[in-house]
């Protein structure tokens, strides 16, 4: 690549949810705004109404994570993507997270591997 030739537009910019292009440096800028921003602000054009700089950069974050996962191969397909799956194993790891918790049950595919936990 040249370096006198200015990059690509869709290179140096983000996809908003809503479709929009939005410039790399705007981006960051607005990033940096909402964490600098006090807890008790209100933010506006987010949502419907005024909303705290924390929903807003939560928001920000999930979409990143999305967008970074989706381009993972199988990315929403397979056994580990139903909702059963996924609650099931969220509640295995709470409780095998909790110290002095007797465990009394386990799905099957963590059975094996925490035996020893097991009551």
């Amino acid at each position: 690549m040249n370096p006198h030739t200015p990059p690509h537009p869709l290179l140096s910019a983000i996809t908003l949810p809503n479709g929009r292009h939005c410039r790399l440096g705007v981006y960051l800028r607005a990033w940096r705004t909402l964490k600098t921003l006090p807890t008790a602000a209100l933010v506006d054009g987010f949502t419907h109404g005024p909303v705290p700089p924390a929903l807003v950069l939560a928001e920000l974050r999930r979409g990143i994570h999305d967008r970074i996962n989706r381009h993972v191969p199988g990315f929403g397909k397979g056994r580990k993507w139903d909702w059963v799956w996924q609650s099931e194993t969220l509640r295995a790891a709470i409780k095998l997270n909790t110290p002095r918790l007797a465990i009394h049950w386990l799905p099957v595919w963590l059975r094996a591997r925490f035996a020893g936990r097991l009551a």
